[in-house]
Order: C-alpha cells, then sequence, then structure tokens
C-alpha cells in the first residue's frame, strides 16, 4: 500500500515538472522583452520593465515551429542583426540564430526557459554583455 502511494505521488510529480520539458518544445511561440542588462561601454546599464514602457523601448521574438526565426525592435545597439534572414537551433544551453546566407553571421546565446521566461545572454569576446534579456511568451489570441 505504502509502495502505491508513493508510485503514484512520484508518477504525478512527473506529470506536473516542467524539468523534463525539452526546451526546443517550449521556445516556439512570441515572445517580448521586459529587462535588460547591457555593458556597452565601462558600466552596465540595466532597463527593467517600467523604464521600457516610459521609453517606448521593446524586443519582439518569433520562434516559429518549423525553425524560422524573426525579430522586431527598436533598441539602439547590435543585439540581433537585421541583415538577411535566421532560422533557429538549440544545442544544451545554447541557443544559434543561423544566417541564411553566410555562416559567419550567425549569432549564438547562452539561454534558459524558467517559469515562462526566456533568457538570452550574448557577450564579446571580452566577456562583456551584449545582451542579457528576460523576455516573457505572449499568448497567443485565436480569433
Amino acid at each position: 500500500m505504502k509502495k502505491d502511494s508513493f508510485f503514484s505521488r512520484c508518477i504525478q510529480w512527473l506529470k506536473n515538472s516542467e524539468m523534463f520539458a525539452r526546451p526546443s518544445k517550449q521556445l516556439p511561440g512570441k515572445w517580448e522583452l521586459y529587462e535588460f542588462y547591457t555593458e556597452p561601454g565601462e558600466e552596465l546599464i540595466h532597463k527593467d520593465e517600467v523604464k521600457l514602457k516610459e521609453e517606448q523601448l521593446y524586443i519582439k521574438l518569433v520562434f516559429s515551429e518549423n525553425g524560422e526565426f524573426n525579430c522586431d525592435s527598436n533598441l539602439p545597439g547590435d543585439f540581433i542583426s537585421d541583415d538577411g534572414s535566421y532560422s533557429w537551433s538549440v544545442s544544451k544551453n545554447f541557443l544559434t540564430l543561423i544566417h541564411e546566407e553566410d555562416f559567419r553571421n550567425n549569432e549564438e546565446f547562452q539561454f534558459a526557459i524558467a517559469t515562462g521566461t526566456l533568457k538570452l545572454l550574448k557577450k564579446d569576446d571580452f566577456g562583456k554583455i551584449i545582451l542579457f534579456g528576460f523576455f516573457r511568451k505572449v499568448a497567443e489570441v485565436n480569433n
């Protein structure tokens, strides 16, 4: 009896847990920036949700199920180049935006998805933060 109870609780935990959900299955959809850090010079810049709204700054990312990637942004800086079209690929904790015409223009981010938040980190060759962004998934509205 006790074994059945423990076993059923473990099965229930596994069904409810997100720890086994593959990132490639969680990533497709629309994501909007709500907070970020960047280090363009000698100081770290932080913009939270309130500052982003006040300054009307945004990044909107779309990861399609078929591997296409789109980005719409008005942030100053070169976080994600809008030169050409990209597809996306995930390997371990790295997200690669694959430039369709020139692999030398691929962009790589470290990423994590936890509790509905996509975290993207991109650093330069010297370890300075180009972008550390926090994104919320946008709910799909069916008409």
